[in-house]
């Protein structure tokens, strides 16, 4: 295939680099950035010795009529150079697009490649409620004192949870209880999940909630064995540190229900080496029994993010063997932890069906760090040193009060609240509404807003005039 790829005068030398490599025709168009470039600049180019012409990313315009025009299949490469040489090497992978950049496309079709391969997996030991237990691990999130939630609290908090991946929806219930609260918290729930369990060692809590339809149990042990003449139709999780007694225990419960989960519990840290033995050990003496490994005493208890945390446990109990991994976001650290462990099961799973590190799958759990460094170019022409200026004028056209409210920036002025979810629709409309009038004033603005939309994507507190809070990068 003889490929024509297009770009500006800064990007040239890289490109051509890359061209001796990868033997490819390099077309300089007289702009200095990339993104600038436009169909008219390729208008009069012959381009009928090609099969295929690249334009950058970035670049916008109607490049279905261009290709109409000359013939040629002429489409939107990558938006950076560093993620050429990728796109390049799986073009076979990929119909490339008039309006998406070939870099995002790739990553979609990589995305969707490895949802196919894990969801290909259908081995299913059990159901619990309509949930296959079996293939990838499936994801358990605890609502915390479900009990004293409203029903309206409670069903918006399942629903976030189910948004964000979760397979079953367990109801933690508190030590202290009132029997109408429970029964009143199971009912709702039931018609808000595909799979129901129930958190609680008390008999009574237990016998409510299979009363009004649970599909799991968590948790029973030998302090509570007397519930198991409850447990005929559904699935219960048997918890034990002790190995060989779990084992017991389980093959004791396997006479009232066929659906018994063994948890030997994931201890805190500095515990968690130890519990993981506790897994392989059991798992070495019983490879039948589903496991659940509870990640969440691990990243609730650990002043650190919850990322990295679930992508390594999630891996770990892929190699254990591990059908469930239950997570609970009690505390505002661990916000995410449901859609971070949804994400890291399919990576786990992924990789050890392909046999590969869980890398390069198109699904990556990178919030802070990337995989590839964009190249920066020195800068030229007259430089002149920053400083600040901190001479403050008051905008006589008024202030603003700016803050992060249900998952929207917040930006209050006098004559007006705006509403929105990016620094530049802000902005936007605040120059359309002619609510600036000074240069300074709309700078800080653009900052501050920036700021608000970026502590929005990483669900991190603003408070407007403080700096971003990055811990060991601050």
């Amino acid at each position: 295939m003889k490929i024509l790829v297009v770009t500006g005068k800064l990007a040239e030398d890289e490109v051509k680099a890359l061209a001796r490599k990868f033997k490819f025709d390099v077309h300089v168009v007289d702009v200095e950035v990339a993104a600038f470039i436009t169909p008219s600049h390729l208008r009069d180019l012959d381009l009928s010795n090609y099969d295929l012409v690249l334009v950058p990313g970035l670049a916008k315009g109607d490049w279905r009529s261009l290709e109409e025009e000359k013939g040629v299949k002429i489409r939107l490469g990558s938006i950076h150079i560093s993620d050429l040489p990728l796109v390049l090497k799986n073009l076979n992978k990929i119909e490339l697009s008039h309006e998406i950049p070939a870099c995002r496309l790739l990553g979609t079709v990589k995305t969707e490649e490895t949802i196919r391969i894990v969801e290909s997996q259908r081995e299913c030991k059990f159901k619990i409620g309509e949930v296959e237990i079996g293939g990838r691990a499936k994801i358990v999130a605890e609502i915390v004192d479900a009990t004293k939630l409203s029903k309206d609290e409670l069903i918006e908090r399942i629903e976030y949870y189910c948004e964000s991946g979760a397979d079953i929806i367990d109801l933690g219930i508190p030590l202290e209880f009132d029997v109408c609260d429970v029964r009143r918290t199971v009912k709702v729930a039931r018609d808000h999940c595909k799979a129901l369990s129930i958190d609680t060692f008390d008999k009574k809590a237990i016998e409510i909630g299979i009363e009004q339809g649970i599909d799991m149990v968590m948790s029973v042990s030998y302090s509570n064995l007397e519930c198991s003449e409850l447990l005929k139709d559904v699935a219960v999780v048997v918890v034990e540190r002790d190995v060989r007694r779990l084992k017991r225990l389980v093959e004791s419960l396997k006479r009232r229900t066929e659906k018994v989960i063994a948890d030997p519990i994931l201890d805190p840290p500095l515990g968690v080496a130890s519990s993981i033995a506790r897994y392989i050990e059991y798992r070495r003496i019983d490879p039948e029994t589903p496991l659940l490994m509870g990640v969440g005493n691990v990243t609730e208890l650990i002043d650190a993010d919850s990322i990295g945390i679930n992508a390594v446990m999630a891996c770990i109990a892929e190699e254990i063997g591990v059908e469930l991994l239950f997570t609970t976001e009690a505390s505002v650290k661990t916000r995410g932890c449901v859609r971070e462990l949804r994400t890291a099961s399919y990576m786990a799973k992924a990789s050890k069906i392909k046999k590969t590190p869980p890398k390069d799958l198109g699904l990556n759990l990178l919030v802070l760090k990337e995989k590839t460094a964009v190249p920066s170019r020195k800068p030229s022409g007259s430089i002149v040193e920053a400083k600040a200026n901190k001479k403050f004028v008051r905008d006589p056209k008024g202030d603003f009060r700016i803050r992060i409210w249900n998952g929207k920036i917040v930006c209050e002025h006098e004559n007006v609240t705006i509403i929105g979810k990016t620094a530049k629709e802000i902005i936007d409309t605040i120059i359309e509404l002619d609510l600036v009038s000074r240069l300074d004033h709309a700078g800080y603005l653009g900052r501050e807003l920036m700021k608000a939309e970026i502590a929005l994507k990483l669900r991190k507190n603003y408070v407007q005039d403080e700096e971003l809070k990055f811990g060991i990068y601050s």
